[in-house]
């Protein structure tokens, strides 16, 4: 089984002027570190060898980097990328991937993650998920001003482009993502079981006076279906769609470890 994300998963999430792709940009920073970094040769000299704008060799003389490059090397320092599936470093990042799909947010424009936390289980996993990920966890009121959100303190926003590298949304979800994480279907129970905990702990309310939970989701029929499908299967019990609602028997709590 593949280990995920990949650098090239990442990198896709950046938009480097000049460079229709990104990993070109990374490419041409490692070649320049690699055989000109040393040189005596001036920026002049060496943009003509690299065919690169001296602007972009002067600057990179200076010591700055293309973002990618700073969002790659931030990432491999946490261990983010290329993560083994039984790890404790991707049990935390698909957990927080459910969290963005059922209970935050991604930025669309600086890509830092934002969560909800309905009560105090939810919460203190998902500070504990910040901590193993090595960027701990702050308050921060939301775009709104009126309810506060769980952010990471540090790194927030190549956290975050790891998680859309993933699978997670960027920016508004209603109207616009239409299935879950494909990494969820290659990977074992136990991880599609933890991404329903999640889901289920932060969307699913309680019809008191019915034998069942309820998840209301302004979402396509596709992405409904995909999320009764995964309970289904990751909680063994009756599981079906109503109009904008997966329900499910409350059993199926015990099998999420939630009851």
């Amino acid at each position: 089984m593949d280990p995920l994300p990949t650098v090239e998963e990442l990198a896709a999430t950046y938009n480097p002027p000049s460079y229709a792709d990104p990993m070109d940009a990374v490419a041409d920073y490692e070649t320049y570190q690699r055989e000109w970094a040393t040189t005596e040769l001036g920026s002049s000299a060496v943009s003509t060898r690299m065919e690169l704008p001296r602007g972009r060799i002067r600057s990179w003389e200076e010591g700055s980097k293309p973002d990618v490059v700073r969002g790659i090397e931030t990432a491999r320092e946490h261990g983010w990328l290329e993560c083994a599936v039984d790890s404790e470093i991707f049990a935390a990042l698909n957990r927080l991937v459910a969290g963005v799909f059922s209970g935050g947010s991604i930025s669309e424009s600086v890509y830092v993650p934002s969560f909800s936390t309905p009560d105090d289980r939810v919460d203190d996993q998902l500070r504990a998920d910040l901590e193993t990920l090595g960027v701990g966890s702050q308050i921060a009121l939301s775009n709104s001003g009126n309810v506060e959100e769980v952010r990471p303190e540090q790194d927030a926003s190549v956290l975050g482009r790891v998680l859309v590298a993933l699978g997670a949304p960027a920016g508004q979800k209603a109207g616009r993502i239409d299935r879950l994480p494909s990494y969820l279907y290659r990977h074992p129970e136990a991880t599609q079981r933890e991404f329903a905990r999640v889901y289920v702990a932060n969307r699913a309310t309680d019809r008191r006076d019915r034998d069942f939970y309820q998840i209301r989701e302004e979402r396509s029929d596709r992405y409904l279906d995909a999320v009764a499908t995964l309970l289904k299967k990751t909680m063994d019990v009756e599981v079906w769609r109503g109009d904008r609602t997966v329900r499910f028997r409350k059993a199926g709590m015990a099998a999420l470890g939630l009851d």
